[in-house]
């Protein structure tokens, strides 16, 4: 009797869980889901990515489909776990070209600030592959986590409130974050220091998470652009070319215009890492002229 109990109890969690998708305001990743990403040219990357480039100017300057994948706050593993969810998901158009926005300092090292975002996995349970790589990612337990609703779940799922922007993390229709709170309150002195890269540090489970993006898009046909953006500084010396040699020179490494005195300047940038919005349409556009040259167009 207890167990027949337990079992009518357990399924009727399967309201919280099948409800917390309506909750959410950022639906990219259950699009990924579910068959909606249509674009030639996707995006992929932490909040340098969400930030630092606008997919719309894309189209609006080149006449092709762009949308932006990028979350803030998360790592190499998340990315590859996206692009990894894209391609396998029925519905979802293969892209010409898939952009990864990397950071020269710690896309393969520690980065605390980074990690593969649980969070906007927990609203998503209702799909099984949602489930399947929380599994994985040693987050469940697999027999319990067919068995069982209640062990599927996270305390998150309980918090029944809708969910809402803040300032700085809206999402325009093309899915990129510009940052837009444009009050001046970065004001530092720009960092001209050479920093030379080294391998020491990089974990081996973001190595392989960068090949298997490269095999991803070797395999598929897709082109990879690997992009690295400005921080408050110049750019790490010797980055580019570890990256072409850990992608055994398929992608393509592509660095901003050093030259351009607008990476030098604090109105431009919101903080050390992050562009502010005018920053951002000076490097997309920048971005979208390079890929113009490469494609001839």
């Amino acid at each position: 009797m207890f167990t027949v109990c337990f079992f009518i109890l357990d399924k009727g969690f399967l309201l919280v869980r099948n409800s917390a998708p309506d909750r959410e305001v950022d639906r990219r990743l259950e699009m990924i889901v579910t068959g909606k990403i249509q674009s030639d040219v996707l995006i992929y990357g932490s909040s340098r990515g969400a930030r630092s480039i606008i997919a719309k100017v894309f189209s609006d300057s080149l006449g092709i489909s762009a949308y932006n994948l990028s979350f803030p706050g998360s790592n190499i593993i998340f990315h590859e776990f996206l692009l990894r969810l894209t391609l396998e998901t029925k519905g979802n158009k293969k892209p010409k070209t898939v952009i990864l926005v990397v950071d020269d300092s710690d896309e393969l090292k520690v980065a605390k600030s980074l990690k593969f975002r649980l969070d906007r996995m927990y609203p998503l349970l209702k799909y099984r592959e949602i489930r399947k790589e929380l599994v994985k990612q040693k987050e469940k337990k697999p027999i319990l986590n067919e068995l069982f609703v209640v062990h599927q779940l996270n305390k998150s799922n309980f918090l029944f409130k809708k969910r809402r922007f803040n300032a700085n993390d809206s999402i325009m229709p093309c899915g990129s974050m510009p940052i837009l709170n444009q009050k001046k309150t970065f004001d530092k002195i720009f960092n001209k220091d050479n920093f030379i890269y080294s391998p020491k540090g990089e974990l081996v489970q973001k190595r392989n998470a960068l090949a298997s993006i490269t095999n991803y898009c070797n395999t598929n046909n897709i082109e990879l652009i690997l992009a690295i953006p400005p921080n408050f500084k110049f750019v790490t010396i010797g980055f580019a070319d570890r990256l072409k040699t850990l992608t055994n020179g398929y992608a393509t490494v592509w660095q901003y215009d050093q030259k351009n005195l607008v990476y030098s300047n604090p109105d431009y940038f919101f903080d050390n890492h992050h562009l502010r919005t005018n920053g951002s349409y000076v490097f997309t556009n920048e971005l979208v002229k390079f890929y113009a040259q490469q494609h001839k167009l």
